[in-house]
């Protein structure tokens, strides 16, 4: 009997260590996006989605940019509280519009409507996406937008631009998969049970946070090369920019990467296929460190793309800095000055000043 009672005693201890630990972490680490206030964008089923917003630093450019986050994370990883690591903040300073999106479930669109039920991918394109589309045009009059967005976010944008092409005027896609190696490294780990469903990604990722940098165990590296971010943003990242997976959402995903596909829950569209048919401008950008989008993988949707088409890899022997991974092409040490310029650069040379014969 005594050693039950101090197991139990023990177990309370250490529930009540680990909480105080969360509790103290996540406010210490806590890094509040810098931007210019929020947007809401309400969406057919209710939900009212989060869209943070800055004003041009510089003569505006139009169409406005809209930037959305992948997979269990949020705005935050486009719109860091870190400046130097802000690529809506960089694009702001060269003159866009930009509004960065909190999907369904993530960051500040965390909470939806009563009777709310989990969600798949199909919810962000087909509601999500609309919603902000709509809210970009009522505050900026501007029918169509420049997307730029971060692997899960990439491809939202690239079926987006087969759902609404009227809408999107280009598109950047960073770290985008959407065709996979079915006996590839993720793959691997899905049939092994290795990677869990992400229900409490933001819990385990600001338990860990603290630490972050100090190893770089193998199944972090699936989605950065954190010896190529300073520690203290990978810490800020995990305490902010982490959200959990829906479980249709993640069942959906894994579908699409054991089986070698991309389509709707339904399976009534072949989103992949659907590439073909993009004729917007589209910039594919991949790192070889990327093991949840490598570069076989980025360069696959490229080559099926039918619209006029770039391809860019950040590798150390193409002259930059360090061969980059999944994220790190976004919160990396010299991003801001070797991945967001590019990114400018080609989305100003598909946008006009504003008065100049831009819409």
């Amino acid at each position: 009997m005594e050693w039950a009672l101090a197991v139990v005693a023990a177990a309370a201890v250490f529930g009540v260590l680990a909480i105080g630990h969360h509790a103290f972490w996540s406010r210490r680490l806590r890094e509040p996006i810098r931007d210019d206030g929020i947007v809401r964008a309400g969406t057919r089923d209710g939900w009212q989605l989060a869209v943070g917003t800055r004003r041009p630093r510089a003569p505006e450019r139009r169409p406005p940019v809209l930037l959305v986050h992948g997979l269990a994370s949020n705005r935050w990883a486009l719109d860091s509280g870190v400046a130097s690591v802000s690529l809506a903040a960089h694009l702001a300073g060269d003159g866009f519009r930009t509004f960065s999106l909190d999907l369904r479930g993530h960051g500040d669109s965390r909470s939806g409507p009563p009777g709310a039920t989990p969600w798949n991918f199909d919810h962000y394109v087909n509601e999500d996406v609309p919603a902000v589309l709509e809210a970009i045009r009522r505050e900026t009059g501007q029918d169509r937008v420049l997307w730029v967005g971060h692997s899960l976010g990439a491809v939202a944008g690239m079926v987006s631009c087969q759902l609404y092409p009227e809408r999107i005027a280009a598109i950047v896609s960073i770290a985008g998969p959407m065709s996979f190696d079915v006996d590839g490294r993720v793959a691997r780990y899905l049939r092994r049970g290795a990677l869990v469903d992400g229900r409490y990604n933001r819990t385990l990722a600001a338990m860990v946070a603290p630490w972050a940098g100090l190893a770089h165990p193998p199944a972090a590296e699936l989605a950065i090369n954190g010896r190529n971010v300073d520690p203290a943003v990978l810490r800020r990242l995990l305490a902010n920019g982490i959200e959990n997976v829906s479980g249709p959402l993640f069942r959906q995903l894994s579908g699409w990467v054991t089986q070698g596909a991309c389509r709707s829950a339904d399976g009534a569209r072949d989103y992949l296929a659907g590439l073909a048919s993009c004729r917007q401008p589209a910039l594919f950008l991949a790192a070889p460190r990327d093991h949840l989008a490598p570069p076989e993988v980025v360069r696959s949707s490229f080559e099926r793309w039918g619209g006029p088409r770039t391809y860019v890899e950040f590798r150390r022997d193409a002259g930059h800095s360090a061969d980059y991974g999944h994220t790190d092409l976004l919160v990396g040490r010299n991003a801001a000055t070797e991945v967001f310029p590019v990114v400018s650069a080609w989305l100003q040379a598909r946008s006009d000043r504003a008065g100049e014969g831009g819409e």
